[in-house]
């Protein structure tokens, strides 16, 4: 995890040996150059940010989504000490409500307005400013538990056992999956990406 200037940042148990006189910014995942310059050119290098703690910006994309699937990536970035703000794909937003509404994540901006409007809402952030936020869609909880079987490549009759529910319960919260996370592709994206990543 690093921070604008691509410095390590310590979790706040290291907080004494700072790295980073700009430790006030971050960005996790750092895996993506292009999201990286761009929120280090429109955000860090102009604004200036006015939360005592800093802040660290969330790359909440569909590309990372397996990172998203449990609660460890916020337990995680807590340790930093950072306030967390999302920057979420529109097509991410179900889950990002999710999380919203089950933890003290700062805030979360979607991406769907054009760069001043992502900007605008940034620096609002950045003063303190916690915006209204659009609360739905969102996941439920039987939504999210089905997500992550289905990434983890369990079949309905097996889902069904782990959730001690009917093979009919299994299909609508598969339904209501694709209706807010963009059809069945998108599930079937996801059991793929997961058995290229998982451990051999």
């Amino acid at each position: 995890m690093k921070c604008g200037l691509n410095c390590p940042i310590e979790y706040e148990s290291k907080s004494n040996d700072l790295q980073c006189g700009e430790r006030k910014f971050a960005i996790w995942p750092d895996g993506n150059h292009y999201f990286k310059r761009a929120i280090n050119d429109l955000v860090f290098k102009e604004l200036t940010c006015f939360i005592p703690k800093g802040i660290i910006i969330v790359d909440f994309s569909l590309d990372h989504i397996l990172l998203f699937l449990d609660k460890e990536w916020i337990e995680k970035l807590r340790m930093t000490g950072l306030k967390i703000i999302l920057v979420v794909e529109k097509s991410m937003l179900p889950m990002a409500n999710f999380w919203m509404s089950r933890s003290e994540l700062f805030g979360a901006v979607v991406v769907n307005n054009g760069v001043h409007g992502f900007v605008e809402k940034i620096k609002r952030l950045m003063l303190g400013r916690i915006p209204k936020c659009r609360r739905t869609p969102s996941f439920t909880d039987h939504e999210m538990t089905t997500l992550r079987l289905l990434a983890r490549g369990h079949s309905n009759q097996d889902i069904a056992l782990v959730m001690q529910c009917g093979a009919r319960n299994v299909y609508r919260f598969q339904y209501s999956l694709r209706k807010k996370f963009g059809g069945m592709d998108r599930l079937r994206e996801l059991r793929f990406r997961h058995a290229i990543t998982a451990p051999g």
